[in-house]
C-alpha cells in the first residue's frame, strides 16, 4: 500500500530534541527524512538515549555548512525538498545561509518550519534554551508540585515541552503541505517550546478577566479529587482510580466496603464530594489498605470502575518486551551497526489504507553522505576531495571501533 506521506522529502537541520523529534514522526508516517548534521556530529549524540529517541529512520549526511562548498550542497538538498525543518535560534539560519528567504530561492514552494524557544517575535525571541525553562515559564513546575499547598516547585525528568513542541510542528507542517497542494504556495511555519508548555496548561482560562476555577493537586500529589487519585494498597503498591460519575462512585464505594457513605449528603453529588474531599479521602484511604493492588484492579474492572495500577517500566524494558504491545505495533525492532539489536516505540498512528513505516535505526554520522551526494550528481573524485577537506564526513568501516573507544 502507498504510505501516508510517501513521496514527501524533509531536510532536517535540527539538533538535540525539539528539532529532530518532529521530523522523525513525519518519517514514521512514510516520508523520506534526510538529517544534515555538522561533520563533528549532532550536539546531542553524546547523550545516546535521548539522541536515539528522536533520530530513527533518517538518512544522514554530514556537512560543514559554514564553508561555501558545504552550503552549496545544503542548498542543493533544499532544492529537492518539500519541507525544511530545524530548531535554530534567531539569526543562526540566516547567518548560515539556509533561512526561509534563501530556501525559497532554490525551492519556491518549500514548507519551512522552525521550532523556536520562546517564539518568532517578542523580547525573548532571540534566546534559546532547554526544556525545563519552558516547564517553569508555562507554570507546569508550579502547578504540578501543588505549590499552593506549601510544596516546592517540581522539576520534571521528561522533556515534555520538547516533545509537545515537536508534535505541534508536525501538525503545522502537514497543514502547510495541504495548503501547498491546494495552491502551489509554500510558506514559513513555526512553533516553540513555550507553545509546547501551553498545551499542558490549557485547562487555565480567564472568564471576564478573572481566572476560572481549575483542579489542583493535593499536598501529597495524590490526585485532583477523592475519586480521581492514587491510593496506597495493602502490599504498599498503588492503584489509580478515576471514578467521575455518580454510578462509578457508587460502585467504588461498594467494592471497597464503604457503601454506607454513598447516600451521605456530604458525598451525594460531585460538587459536594469536591467540597468534602478531605473527609471522603479519610474514609477511603484505610479501605484501600485492606487488599492488594492486583485484587483491587480485578475487582474494579468487574464493577466498571476505571482504574489502573501504576506501571514500573523497569527503565523501558517492560513495555518494549510486552507481547500485546508488540502485536499492536507499538514496538519496533531493528539492528543498529554499533549498538546491536534495538527496540523503540513503534507506530503511534493507525491508517486503514495508507500506513506509516518505521524505516530503521538512528543513523551514524554521515552514514549516507556518499549516496546522497551521488543522488545530487556529485562524482566520487569530488566527494573524496570534499571529505579530505573536511567539508563532508562519511561513516566508514572503522566507525564502530572509534565509537567504542
Amino acid at each position: 500500500m502507498t504510505l501516508a506521506l510517501e513521496g514527501v522529502r524533509l531536510i532536517d537541520f535540527g539538533q538535540y530534541l525539539a528539532g529532530p523529534f518532529g521530523p522523525m514522526i513525519i518519517g514514521d508516517l512514510g516520508a523520506e527524512v534526510i538529517k544534515v548534521e555538522p561533520v563533528t556530529g549532532d550536539g546531542m549524540r553524546m547523550a545516546t538515549k535521548p539522541f536515539f529517541g528522536c533520530q530513527r529512520g533518517k538518512r544522514d549526511i554530514a556537512l560543514n555548512i559554514k564553508d561555501p562548498r558545504g552550503l552549496a550542497i545544503a542548498l542543493e538538498l533544499i532544492g529537492t525538498a518539500d519541507i525544511v525543518h530545524h530548531n535554530m535560534t534567531a539569526g543562526v539560519a540566516t547567518k548560515l545561509g539556509i533561512d526561509y528567504e534563501a530556501s525559497k530561492k532554490v525551492k519556491p514552494d518549500v514548507v519551512y518550519c522552525n521550532t523556536w524557544a520562546y517564539g518568532l517575535e517578542g523580547p525573548l525571541a532571540r534566546f534559546g534554551g532547554l526544556d525545563p525553562l519552558y516547564q517553569a515559564s508555562s507554570g507546569l513546575e508550579y502547578e504540578s508540585a501543588a505549590v499552593h499547598e506549601g510544596n516546592t516547585p517540581l522539576y520534571y525528568r521528561f522533556g515534555m515541552c520538547d516533545a509537545s513542541n515537536a508534535m505541534l510542528s508536525v501538525v503545522a507542517v502537514l497543514g502547510a503541505l495541504y495548503h501547498c497542494k491546494r495552491t502551489g504556495e509554500g510558506q514559513e511555519v513555526w512553533t516553540s517550546l513555550f507553545d509546547g508548555g501551553a498545551i499542558f496548561t490549557s485547562d487555565a482560562h480567564l472568564v471576564g478577566g478573572v481566572g476560572a476555577p481549575r483542579p489542583h493537586l493535593d499536598k501529597d500529589l495524590m490526585g485532583l479529587s477523592a475519586t480521581y487519585r492514587l491510593y496506597r494498597t495493602q502490599d504498599d503498591d498503588w492503584i489509580c482510580v478515576a471514578a467521575v460519575t455518580d454510578d462509578e462512585f457508587r460502585s467504588l464505594c461498594t467494592v471497597v466496603g464503604a457503601a454506607d457513605i454513598v447516600d451521605d449528603a456530604r458525598f451525594a453529588t460531585a460538587a459536594s464530594r469536591a467540597v468534602h474531599r478531605r473527609q471522603l479521602e479519610s474514609v477511603l484511604e484505610p479501605c484501600f489498605r485492606n487488599k492488594t493492588a492486583s485484587f483491587w484492579t480485578r475487582t474494579f474492572d468487574d464493577a466498571g470502575v476505571p482504574n489502573e495500577v501504576p506501571f514500573d517500566t523497569r527503565g523501558g524494558e517492560a513495555p518494549l518486551f510486552d507481547s500485546d504491545n508488540v502485536e499492536l505495533g507499538l514496538v519496533s525492532t531493528y539492528a543498529h551497526p554499533v549498538m546491536g539489536d534495538m527496540r523503540q516505540f513503534g507506530e503511534l498512528i493507525g491508517f486503514s489504507e495508507t500506513p506509516g513505516k518505521i524505516h530503521g535505526p538512528p543513523p551514524l554520522v554521515g552514514q549516507d553522505t556518499r549516496a546522497i551526494l551521488h543522488e545530487l550528481g556529485h562524482k566520487d573524485p569530488e566527494i573524496d576531495g570534499l571529505i579530505t577537506d573536511g567539508i563532508c564526513y562519511e561513516a566508514d568501516d572503522h566507525y564502530a571501533e572509534r565509537f567504542a573507544n
